[in-house]
């Protein structure tokens, strides 16, 4: 979970500036988390409630922020808020990036690689249930759950070219990458950044520098990174420090999700 809200409030400041620079302040006194980071949450605190029923935590999600005081309040996906203000009744077939950014605590929870698949679509089915949207979230939790695992870049890789066979090298995604809020478009590009930096800071500056959907690239490879390298404790303090004050429940959401699964 802290891998991805970190990313999130991270590039909350830069998600719709095509930053090309990976020189940016880490944080600044606006940054705070988005949707990425609520929503990641709300996936987090039905994992620590025991339910596999995810619908009521996304919606309540939208409910909790309708008067946020953050400097930088909730840009819900157009699609996504049309679907939770109607209720959420159905199953919405997306395959936004949505899917993959708020999917990473069942790599925490899971016990085996099939637990993680079925939670990984779970998560996705109320909102993102196109088999694009569904694929994006198994990826992306299959990969942080082999990363947790072994430690090691290359595994991650082979894990994701299930999903993915021809993924890009860093280099293409540094000359390639343009916005892009679908799973398909973001995902392989996040296991490459994840899987070719050394470390969490570098792969979240990589993350918000190619030009892109910045938080929503930082939030879903950094949970990726967060596996593979953790996540320096001055960068986990500055973003409970932004968090705290806006989403209290959020903050204590995190904190109880690593007193229970170490995450």
């Amino acid at each position: 979970m802290l891998g991805a809200l970190a990313g999130d409030t991270i590039g909350s400041v830069l998600e719709f500036t095509q930053n090309a620079d990976p020189a940016f302040p880490l944080f600044t006194e606006r940054s705070c988390p988005t949707d990425d980071g609520i929503l990641t949450g709300a996936i987090a605190q039905a994992l620590l409630d025991g339910q596999r029923d995810f619908r009521p935590y996304l919606l309540e999600a939208i409910r909790r922020t309708e008067h946020s005081t953050a400097p930088m309040p909730p840009c819900w996906g157009s699609g996504f808020y049309a679907w939770a203000t109607a209720g959420g009744t159905y199953d919405k077939d997306s395959y936004g990036n949505g899917a993959a950014m708020r999917v990473s605590p069942v790599a925490w929870v899971a016990q085996s690689e099939v637990e993680v698949l079925e939670l990984a679509a779970l998560t996705a089915q109320p909102s993102h249930c196109h088999p694009e949207g569904i694929k994006g979230a198994q990826c992306t939790a299959l990969s942080i759950w082999v990363a947790r695992q072994t430690r090691d870049p290359a595994a991650v890789r082979a894990a994701a070219m299930r999903f993915y066979p021809e993924l890009p090298t860093w280099d293409f995604v540094q000359k390639n990458h343009r916005f892009n809020e679908t799973c398909q478009g973001c995902v392989p590009d996040c296991v490459t950044l994840a899987t070719e930096c050394e470390t969490y800071e570098e792969t979240i500056r990589a993350a918000c520098s190619i030009r892109g959907d910045a938080d929503t690239l930082a939030a879903i490879a950094g949970a990726i990174a967060h596996g593979l390298y953790g996540v320096p404790d001055d960068i986990r303090r500055e973003t409970i420090a932004r968090t705290e004050p806006h989403y209290p429940w959020l903050a204590q959401t995190l904190s109880d999700f690593e007193a229970r699964y170490g995450a």
